[in-house]
């Protein structure tokens, strides 16, 4: 059967999570121009020529209890977000992010919404329209600076921006 075109590239952000080298969560990243043509794609990871979580067989957030959603500073992995914007340049201006991911030890999918960090870089590279898996079947669509604003209200605990 053939899907939408949102679907198809969620299912397509969920085949490059799979991707994904974080021991607890994976992500995948599509973005796509106004024609749907895949300008690039981005997964959890660590940096390039670095070693990765899964090579190490270990996580030190996950050591350490960090919860998720903060100190990501701590974390090996770059972001599928982030790694689909540095391959795509200035090549994201005008297009669409589409995003989706899943718990890796449940294999369930998470409903995700971009950091803070990565809110304020999809803003910055022109992205139009962030659409994000919420369910097998879901997905919730967020203009980039309606995004940013939540996720800035959250991290600043700043209600008037």
């Amino acid at each position: 059967m053939r899907t939408n075109r949102h679907q198809y590239f969620l299912d397509l952000a969920t085949r490059c999570a799979h991707q994904g080298t974080c021991l607890r969560r994976n992500f995948g990243a599509i973005i796509v121009d106004e024609y749907n043509t895949i300008v690039s794609t981005g997964y959890t990871g660590a940096p390039r020529k670095q070693m990765d979580c899964t090579e190490l067989n270990r996580c030190w957030r996950k050591e350490h209890n960090i919860p998720s959603g903060s100190n990501y500073e701590r974390c090996r992995s770059v972001h599928a977000e982030m790694n689909a914007l540095l391959q795509a340049g200035k090549h994201a201006r005008g297009c669409t992010l589409y995003l989706s991911g899943f718990d890796v030890e449940t294999d369930e999918t998470t409903q995700i919404w971009p950091c803070f960090l990565c809110s304020k870089m999809i803003v910055n590279s022109g992205i139009t329209n962030v659409i994000m898996r919420t369910g097998p079947d879901t997905f919730k669509e967020m203009d980039p600076m309606v995004l940013y604003q939540m996720r800035s209200r959250e991290s600043l605990g700043d209600d008037n921006k």
